[in-house]
């Protein structure tokens, strides 16, 4: 579960975007933020993953504070894309590119090997293993994209009781 409490942020000090922000997404839930331009989707969502940090209130992840901790943390359990996935990715290739989570993390060049093979198989994306993601249809894109957040823990991701909360923005207005 993730909760905020009484979030208040501005990117100028005086000059409130959000203030007294409360709200809980329990777990397993998806959530949609809609809104015109401008109205702070991208800027709640930062604040969640800790790019952003708010002046006052509280960010509880599982009733641990969260607050303070930096992305790399909160990362390993709150997952996001962002608004043009395309620029996300980075590496050479689908099999090196599902590789940066289990490296960043500090695995063994067997497990991150053990993660990638099985991730690919278990998704059905083997077959782009030494594909250019760029090149990839947006159904092949958004597979590889979604299963990035998930599988540094492969028992989390192939479980149907995912402890991840998923953000999805939208992109134009509701």
């Amino acid at each position: 579960m993730l909760k905020v409490e009484n979030i208040r942020f501005g990117y100028v000090p005086s000059v409130d975007i959000f203030r007294d922000v409360t709200f809980t997404i329990e777990g397993g839930e998806y959530i949609a933020i809609g809104g015109r331009n401008g109205c702070g989707k991208t800027t709640i969502t930062r604040l969640l993953v800790g790019l952003e940090k708010a002046s006052e209130g509280r960010m509880y992840y599982n009733g641990t504070d969260i607050t303070s901790m930096p992305p790399s943390k909160r990362g390993q359990f709150i997952g996001y894309v962002f608004q043009q996935p395309d620029r996300q990715m980075f590496r050479p290739t689908v099999a090196t590119e599902v590789a940066f989570g289990p490296e960043s993390l500090g695995r063994s060049k067997s497990e991150v090997k053990q993660i990638v093979d099985e991730v690919l198989e278990r998704t059905g994306i083997a077959h782009l293993r030494e594909a250019y993601p760029p090149t990839l249809r947006r159904g092949e894109n958004n597979a590889l994209l979604s299963l990035l957040h998930w599988q540094c823990n492969l028992k989390s991701l192939f479980s149907m009781n995912l402890q991840v909360v998923k953000m999805v923005r939208k992109q134009k207005n509701c």
